[in-house]
């Protein structure tokens, strides 16, 4: 089976995690929209930075250190910006995404270390972040919101239907397969991972060929269709 095949368990399990994530992503909806501005702002911060975190915790080791790297203080990927940078260092999140997790990481600092009463999505500096991160928002950028808690939370939606899933498709579509315990264990693997990128090479060589001969045949049909 190749790397982008599904198996029926893992279809069943893509079946199930559409399910689980609806489920998860009406109650934080629910839960999101009757918070307090501040709440809304560190509950989404805080929702983001799990969703991270459960991605990176699939793709590395099972091991101690993992756990360590993703929680201890000095761990390395303990924060939410270091979470935010690897996964965008990886390819597991797209550069509107990771611009966008940015934007949602400083609205929440910013919530979580100001102490005014009546601190809200109306402070200036607040309001011009709701609109920049609408703008990283696919599907977002033409429409306009009254108020920029309906801003925040309605790019929020969008981020979370973007990413809820993502931590299954990395896995399935795009992660590594490489381990090196599976090479030191296996003689033969080095023999299969040349003769796979033997195979792409010609696979390249036959696409740019079919490219130039079809380039070729639309000359000499635009040359025949003139005369």
């Amino acid at each position: 089976m190749g790397n982008n095949e599904i198996s029926d368990n893992s279809f069943e399990d893509f079946k199930t995690s559409i399910s689980t994530s609806e489920q998860t992503f009406n109650r934080f909806i629910e839960e999101l929209e009757v918070e307090s501005d501040r709440g809304a702002a560190i509950f989404a911060g805080t929702f983001f930075e799990c969703t991270l975190k459960i991605i990176l915790e699939e793709l590395l080791n099972k091991v101690k250190s993992t756990k360590s790297l993703l929680e201890d203080a000095n761990g390395g990927l303990n924060t939410f910006s270091a979470k935010i940078n690897i996964c965008y260092s990886l390819g597991f999140i797209t550069l509107h995404e990771y611009q966008a997790l940015n934007i949602l990481k400083k609205v929440r600092n910013q919530f979580a270390h100001n102490f005014e009463y009546k601190f809200s999505f109306e402070d200036k500096k607040i309001s011009a972040q709701c609109s920049a991160l609408k703008l990283e928002i696919e599907g977002l950028k033409l429409q306009k919101f009254e108020t920029a808690r309906q801003t925040f939370i309605e790019s929020v939606k969008h981020l979370h239907q973007k990413l809820i899933d993502r931590h299954y498709e990395v896995i399935t579509f795009s992660a590594p397969t490489f381990k090196i315990e599976n090479y030191l264990n296996d003689p033969l693997a080095y023999q299969r991972v040349g003769q796979e990128q033997r195979d792409l090479e010609e696979f390249r060589k036959l696409n740019e060929r079919d490219s130039k001969w079809g380039r070729k045949e639309n000359q000499t049909r635009n040359i025949t269709e003139k005369k």
